[in-house]
């Protein structure tokens, strides 16, 4: 309850409190990192040095050619009528076949009914969230002008041209035929805004970036977080119990950092340390909440991911959890250590996990504890696990000695 409590105290100043000047950094990316990156990647061919950037450029040239993507692409209309009101389907939930209509739906974990992908608005927002990442990285190490201004062009869609943007409000997010019409947990349908700080930040040097876009998505941003903090949803997302509130705070945090709301950025890194780190994790580094799932290996991947983007921003709020340990004497490093052994295809995750393992899903964690922790057997493990689909990890550019902060 004492979360609600210092969530409300911060709330009323939320709103609009966007500085008039400030220096953007990196949140989640690392400033000093990327920049040797980059300066690394200006050395010699990248075509031969460096294929990793080649298939990033190749991979941002399709990009190219998509969107732009809108919530007004769908065709049914959420309950507000408004076509700019995000509208999603919970993916678990099912027709009661004991019901002639079928409603309420009943949940079947980890199974998802077809009827999720008739809902668009999440799909939309995936192909925008992965073109404008591809787009922002190849813009910033190669400094095309065109990844930048078709960036811009689908933020212009999403989230500025009035006839296109998605409203700052999940309200809709999850509907549960017979049931609501939308839930806090939808909230984990936006989770990679976390992401979208570093993004804009990635963008802000071209010559297609200007004022008006600066300050219409801080505003956006702002309206957002106000939502999130102040809402019905958003106060259920925050102590919802499992990688459902991770992800709250993990995007949470870095959109008030970009908006310059450091004091509520604080609030909100405190509030999660006793919901996140001390709750979720054991003394010896499992998940309890996500072991449950039918999917156990694939969210326990996921929430781990997703307290290591809550640590990553936190130290921009004085917050140092890398070498944190809750009350049990559970850690950030002991939730990697216990999936790692199953990573060895000769010994079985015992839990639950209905579909195939993938053992990729711990590629980034992987990488990031190489970097934070300066251990190069993580290094190792996750350039062998990475899928060719995986993300482009621009870290892996550098030598691991160059790694250190």
């Amino acid at each position: 309850m004492w979360v609600f409590m210092m969530i409300l105290l911060i709330a009323p100043s939320v709103f609009g409190q966007v500085a008039e000047t400030a220096d953007k950094h990196f949140i989640l990316l690392d400033d000093e990192i990327m920049q040797k990156v980059k300066e690394r990647i200006s050395f010699g061919s990248q075509q031969t040095i460096f294929p990793e950037v080649q298939a990033l450029l190749r991979e941002a040239d399709q990009k190219l050619q998509e969107g732009p993507f809108s919530v007004t692409h769908k065709t049914q209309l959420p309950p507000s009528g408004d076509k700019n009101d995000y509208t999603s389907m919970g993916p678990y939930w099912w027709p009661d076949p004991e019901k002639e209509d079928g409603l309420p739906y009943i949940r079947r974990d980890g199974e998802i009914n077809p009827e999720y992908y008739e809902y668009k608005d999440k799909e939309e927002l995936g192909k925008l969230m992965d073109a404008l990442k591809t787009l922002s990285e190849a813009f910033y190490f190669s400094a095309e002008e065109a990844y930048a201004e078709h960036a811009i062009k689908l933020l212009r869609a999403w989230f500025l041209d009035s006839e296109t943007k998605m409203n700052p409000n999940l309200n809709y997010a999850q509907r549960i035929p017979g049931r609501t019409e939308g839930r806090g947990i939808g909230i984990i349908d936006t989770r990679s805004f976390s992401e979208l700080p570093d993004m804009l930040y990635l963008l802000s040097d071209s010559e297609h970036w200007n004022e008006a876009i600066e300050n219409g998505m801080e505003n956006w941003i702002a309206q957002y977080l106000d939502w999130l903090i102040n809402s019905e949803h958003g106060k259920d997302e925050a102590i919802h119990g499992n990688n459902h509130t991770t992800w709250y705070f993990a995007q949470a945090i870095p959109l008030a950092l970009y908006v310059d709301q450091q004091e509520t950025a604080d609030s909100l890194a405190r509030a999660g340390l006793p919901l996140i780190l001390d709750e979720m994790i054991e003394a010896d580094g499992s998940q309890p909440k996500e072991l449950a799932r039918t999917r156990s290996w694939d969210y326990s991947a996921m929430n781990l991911l997703g307290i290591m983007s809550y640590a990553k921003a936190s130290r921009h709020t004085g917050l140092d959890l890398w070498a944190y340990d809750n009350p049990k004497g559970g850690s950030i490093r002991k939730a990697l250590n216990f999936m790692v052994p199953y990573l060895d295809s000769g010994k079985g995750w015992p839990y639950e996990q209905i579909h195939d393992k993938n053992d990729a899903r711990l590629a980034a964690p992987l990488s990031i504890a190489a970097r934070i922790y300066q251990h190069k057997p993580y290094k190792r493990l996750a350039e062998r696990i990475s899928s060719k689909e995986e993300e482009f990890l621009y870290w892996n550019l550098l030598k691991f000695k160059d790694l250190r902060h």
